[in-house]
């Protein structure tokens, strides 16, 4: 395992660590959408899982259920409040929000409140999925997210990954669905910073626990398939007493702040 930042003992150079990736989706369970530079604030990064797409069982359509939704990306803007999805093919579906129908869905055991949306949404995502679906926008920022507003994986940590599991080449870091990607941490060097806190360029984080995977790892973040055995693999190579499968680690945000692809990241 490689060395992880604060955790180095005298005589060793400094490693420098930095943003190597920003991952959101405007949309909960579609696509994963980079970006260069945001603004982070205290509910993770404006606009990021801001929609759920609802099924007809009204319940929150998960990737983990619905592995077509990964074919669809989205971007909005919150400030103009226009959502656009682009599905397979290169076809766009673009549209302002102007409110709706107020709904409650459960989301992971707790209630999520929200206006069912008005548009051209549902049809497209219905026709992706071939099962009826609607859009939802969340009431309250950052409540779409899973746990917490912000994840961070390195990409050591997939480089182990890969040479554990001999596969020729590391997994596309989409596939775990990390907010930062980082660089020069070490191979799960990240796991060394859990209860304490660090700088990602002007953000401070506190990091609150590893992250605890569920089967999504296990679809291709381009098509939605199941293609790679992801939760066996760092089983059997990261195995831990409470049989729970670790991977990266979730984040608070302590301190608002601008975070770009190239900022230093570091334990304080």
């Amino acid at each position: 395992m490689g060395l992880s930042l604060g955790l180095l003992a005298v005589g060793y150079p400094t490693l420098v660590v930095r943003v190597r990736a920003i991952h959101l989706s405007p949309v909960k369970s579609l696509g994963l959408a980079s970006a260069e530079r945001v603004t982070v604030t205290e509910n993770g990064i404006p606009g990021d899982r801001a929609f759920v797409v609802v099924d007809d069982r009204d319940q929150v359509a998960t990737l983990r259920k619905y592995g077509a939704l990964a074919q669809a990306t989205s971007r909005f803007d919150p400030d103009r409040g226009t959502l656009e999805l682009e599905l397979p093919g290169g076809r766009l579906v673009t549209g302002t929000v102007n409110g709706g129908t107020a709904h409650e869905v459960a989301m992971f055991g707790r209630p999520l409140h929200g206006q069912l949306v008005d548009g051209p949404w549902d049809a497209a995502l219905s026709e992706l999925t071939g099962r009826p679906m609607r859009l939802m926008r969340v009431d309250d920022a950052g409540a779409g997210q899973d746990a917490y507003p912000m994840s961070v994986l390195s990409q050591e940590s997939l480089d182990e990954f890969a040479r554990q599991s001999e596969l020729a080449h590391p997994p596309d870091p989409r596939r775990f669905r990390n907010t930062l990607m980082i660089e020069g941490a070490g191979a799960h060097g990240e796991d060394a910073w859990v209860g304490g806190r660090m700088r990602a360029g002007e953000a401070v984080l506190r990091v609150a626990e590893r992250d605890v995977r569920c089967s999504l790892p296990t679809r291709n973040p381009d098509t939605g398939l199941r293609d790679l055995d992801t939760l066996r693999l760092i089983a059997a190579y990261r195995p831990d007493p409470s049989g729970d499968i670790c991977f990266g680690v979730y984040a608070e945000v302590e301190q608002p702040g601008t975070v770009a692809v190239g900022d230093t990241v570091e334990p304080i």
